[in-house]
């Protein structure tokens, strides 16, 4: 039997947007948009995930303006982070979700408390079909694109993102935007 038939929504959305990106590129379908409500739609979709894992999913965001994003690429980002967030973080934790508007830039950030990633790591992480080796010895599936795509989407939107991590105590993943574009 396939494996294939039995993937995950997320890992299929990754492999045909990474076919999308090497076949034709993507072009940015922008509309002015609430941050926050995407943000919210995405940790609601989550919900049941954390819920099983016991996970308290915490969001405090600041009122912000809508900006010109293509909402569904924006949305991927976000799920792929959230997603992430929460499969690797060990039960009976917490992930936080901010956000805020400084120097004309949006700052969204997903802070988990996993066991965080190792300092040698860090600088493949965006690569395509990288893995950390915590993760490829964990029963949690994935295809090494979430990350790389998350990378490639915000800087379609003239952002970046990074992520910061103390291995043992977690992660944090801070994605910039402009603001007036």
């Amino acid at each position: 039997v396939c494996s294939f038939l039995f993937a995950t929504p997320s890992f299929i959305s990754s492999i045909l947007s990474y076919g999308k990106i090497e076949s034709e590129g993507v072009q940015l379908q922008k509309q002015s948009k609430d941050i926050n409500a995407m943000i919210e739609e995405v940790v609601r979709k989550h919900e049941f995930l954390a819920k099983v894992k016991k996970i308290q999913i915490l969001t405090e965001l600041e009122p912000l303006f809508p900006i010109s994003v293509d909402p569904e690429l924006m949305k991927q980002i976000f799920s792929n982070l959230i997603e992430n967030a929460i499969k690797y973080s060990p039960e009976e934790t917490k992930v936080l979700i901010t956000s805020e508007e400084r120097n004309n830039r949006v700052i969204v950030q997903i802070s988990d408390q996993g066991q965080g990633i190792p300092e040698d790591e860090l600088p493949h992480i965006f690569m395509k079909f990288f893995r950390s080796k915590n993760a490829k010895s964990s029963p949690i599936k994935g295809s090494g694109l979430g990350l790389y795509l998350a990378k490639y989407f915000t800087e379609l939107h003239r952002g970046s993102i990074i992520v910061d991590s103390s291995y043992g105590k977690g992660t944090t993943f801070t994605v910039e935007l402009p603001s007036n574009e």
